[in-house]
């Protein structure tokens, strides 16, 4: 195309995009557009056509930023329907081809960005964004696939181990990236008590890059299910299935039947020094003996602080130490040779370590080939001195004095009631309960003075409002 003015204003566009000459960015794509509408498609080769039609998708999709930082949400929404339905009409992939070239030079972020920021919150002065929306999805989409080598796994994607995303892992279980918040009490005061435990977002850029995630771990799911490689991450895998059913505690569960299980230390330490190291021993007994198939390290936000290091195998008198290799996070196993003997005992050793201060979890799950999958949590609280005292202080004033009701300090006594005696049945006739708050608050009892004459009723009215405000309370 020897006519180089539309690609030259395009580029104009950009540069003013980015540096917030919004009204001078519109002009530019304006031009660009007038520019190629003079170019009639029966009459150009296929190779001019197809340049053609990029350079308008990429003025369209810088217009329709401009545009929205304008706050002129009509005419954006009026391009997005321009663009999505050309764009998406031929159904041959030139639109995302587009799309992925302008990610490989930096350019779609920028577009990205705005959408993502004009979308949050209240709609656009009311306007349904049903077409914007669509629009930052396939660019988000379009975003993620380009930052995701081939060879990376779904896991990895999601907690950002290799793929260099600068904020903690969105919580799970959401159903769609717009399910993601922003934490208004940090937003507000700059403070969260949650922590990184809360699962609302602490900035817009954490916020953009949970959907960036999100849609990257659809694209890979969607990926492996066409490729018939569901089953390549035991672990994600196993995440999905627990997230998605309706008793997760049938796939992963703390105890399962035949298997006794003791560890040491306890699951949970604290310790006050930056650089820490600990070892948790897990003895599992089986009786009828078992085979272990597969150990594994669950979650991958802290997973360079854990590792595998020893396995061993036999019964109470001897241990056979099985192969683990160095830094390992998932050991299959299920190669062992049990005799015939009535019980078996595995001892699993996981290892930690740490060169900051921080609150580190993990779960362990050991699989016997059968649901559910056990499953043990351990959890490291490295902190300073004056922060552990203060920790300390702030637990203190959250435990009760009972000690927390479980299978083993419980005795449950079936409740029989007495036989209501004549006297009872006359005062519940006498003092009916009263259907609602309406016939309890009444002037008389408001009025303040108290009488020989109505002391009784007055007494018996609040008592009433007690047990309803009572009630109220315990069934929340």
């Amino acid at each position: 195309m020897a006519d180089r003015r539309p690609e030259k204003s395009c580029e104009q566009a950009c540069e003013s995009l980015k540096q917030q000459d919004y009204e001078v960015a519109v002009k530019h794509c304006t031009e660009a557009l007038l520019s190629l509408s003079q170019y009639p498609p029966a009459h150009l080769p296929e190779a001019c056509q197809a340049e053609i039609d990029r350079i308008k998708i990429e003025t369209l999709l810088y217009r329709i930023a401009s545009f929205l930082q304008l706050k002129k949400y009509g005419q954006a929404d009026e391009d997005c329907r321009h663009v999505l339905g050309e764009g998406l009409a031929k159904g041959d992939g030139s639109f995302h081809a587009v799309l992925c070239c302008m990610h490989l030079k930096g350019k779609l972020q920028i577009v990205s960005n705005v959408l993502s920021k004009s979308l949050m919150g209240e709609s656009l002065n009311g306007m349904v964004t049903k077409d914007l929306t669509r629009l930052k999805t396939l660019l988000a989409e379009t975003e993620a696939a380009g930052k995701v080598p081939s060879g990376y796994h779904v896991e990895d994607l999601e907690e950002g181990s290799r793929d260099g995303w600068q904020f903690r892992p969105p919580p799970r279980g959401v159903t769609s990236s717009e399910e993601y918040t922003l934490c208004k009490r940090f937003l507000e005061q700059g403070i969260c008590r949650y922590g990184a435990q809360c699962t609302s977002a602490h900035s817009q850029e954490e916020l953009t890059e949970w959907q960036k995630r999100y849609a990257s771990r659809l694209i890979r799911l969607k990926q492996q299910k066409e490729n018939k490689q569901c089953s390549g991450s035991y672990m994600e895998t196993l995440i999905e299935k627990w997230m998605n059913s309706l008793s997760p505690e049938k796939v992963l569960s703390e105890s399962i039947e035949g298997v006794r299980v003791e560890h040491n230390p306890e699951l949970s330490v604290t310790v006050t020094t930056k650089k820490s190291h600990q070892t948790w021993t897990f003895a599992l007994t089986c009786k009828p003996a078992r085979m272990l198939y597969r150990v594994a390290l669950l979650y991958d936000a802290h997973r360079p602080h854990f590792s595998i290091v020893a396995i061993s195998a036999g019964d109470s008198t001897t241990q056979v130490s099985q192969e683990v290799p160095e830094n390992c996070q998932e050991w299959i196993g299920g190669k062992m040779v049990q005799n015939g003997i009535d019980h078996y005992i595995y001892k699993v050793s996981i290892a930690f370590n740490t060169e900051i201060f921080g609150t580190f979890r993990q779960t362990v799950v050991f699989d016997f080939g059968l649901e559910p999958v056990l499953m043990q949590r351990v959890m490291i609280d490295a902190a300073s001195t004056e922060d552990l005292e203060y920790l300390m202080h702030a637990r203190q004033q959250l435990l009760t004095t009972a000690k927390r009701w479980d299978s083993t300090s419980k005795t449950i006594v079936e409740f029989e009631p007495n036989e209501t005696t004549e006297l009872e049945k006359s005062l519940l006739t006498r003092y009916q309960i009263p259907l609602s708050a309406d016939q309890l608050f009444t002037q008389s009892v408001l009025d303040k003075s108290l009488t020989k004459t109505n002391y009784q009723s007055r007494l018996h009215d609040l008592l009433y409002i007690e047990e309803i405000a009572q009630y109220k309370e315990v069934s929340k």
